[in-house]
């Protein structure tokens, strides 16, 4: 395992819970033993907050193995779409469950001829990727997913904001300091009047996400998450983006004088702060 920040990295499937349960309204089936469903313990712990861990195990046990697991699944998720009304339920197996190499493709498919909700399989390999890479992938999709699904029905909005603006990508659940990094990043963008389009993955609705395309440019402050989600972005609708985590005066002003860079390059009006 690799050391990240105060804790050390875990597998796969964390990182996708983490993005899942960073998201308002979104549920998450973990397809899973029993001894793999710590997530809602150590999110409950560190986290703190008054509602209910939004994940769900749907646990693998002697009885699955003998019968297989598609049944369960999808009575799973089509319960729990009944029961939350969430906007998404994500699916994930974990390191363990994949050695079963079930068509967890097949049974989101299944689930959702039922389901009012969207239902999508979080499609990473739990024995390639670390938590932060399952969680910056998993964000990617995500995007993709909604993008795709508002460019089909023809609501996907055209053109930018009137005045430049921003996404900030990046910020999640069991993030170290996320919630206070996100309210210092909002005072900057207000200071160098740029607008913040969305905040994703925290407190974001993912109907928010067919909106990311207006944004001037895409802010990036972790290396760790939310950069496929940028360059998806910049490679769907040529959206820039910032890379460079502003901590420090040194980084802080680097930071700044690309997002000027940025900023100007598209012809923002005299009022922006960002302007010589």
């Amino acid at each position: 395992m690799k050391l990240a920040y105060w804790m050390y990295a875990g597998p796969a499937h964390i990182g996708t819970l983490r993005i899942a349960s960073s998201f308002k309204n979104v549920h998450a089936i973990m397809h899973a033993p029993l001894g793999d469903d710590y997530f809602n313990v150590m999110r409950s712990m560190l986290e703190r907050e008054r509602n209910f861990t939004p994940v769900t195990t749907s646990v693998v046990d002697r009885n699955v193995l003998a019968r297989g697991s598609q049944e369960k699944v999808v009575d799973n998720i089509t319960r729990k779409d009944a029961e939350e009304r969430p906007d998404l339920i994500v699916l994930t197996p974990t390191c363990t469950s994949s050695i079963l190499q079930e068509d967890l493709h097949n049974f989101v498919e299944r689930a959702q001829l039922e389901a009012k909700g969207d239902v999508m399989l979080a499609d990473v390999n739990h024995y390639r990727f670390n938590e932060l890479q399952a969680a910056d992938r998993t964000l990617q999709q995500i995007v993709q997913y909604y993008i795709e699904k508002a460019r089909k029905k023809g609501e996907l909005p055209e053109g930018k904001t009137e005045k430049p603006s921003v996404n900030i990508i990046g910020s999640s659940t069991l993030g170290f300091h996320n919630q206070h990094d996100c309210t210092e990043l909002k005072r900057l963008m207000a200071d160098l009047g740029i607008e913040v389009n969305t905040v994703i993955p925290e407190g974001a609705s993912v109907h928010q996400l067919k909106k990311m395309p207006r944004a001037w440019f895409n802010l990036v402050p972790y290396r760790e998450l939310g950069l496929m989600a940028a360059r998806y972005l910049e490679e769907q609708f040529g959206t820039p983006y910032v890379d460079i985590t502003p901590m420090g005066v040194v980084e802080t002003a680097r930071c700044i004088r690309k997002i000027q860079q940025v900023i100007n390059g598209q012809g923002a009006d005299a009022d922006c702060g960002l302007h010589q």
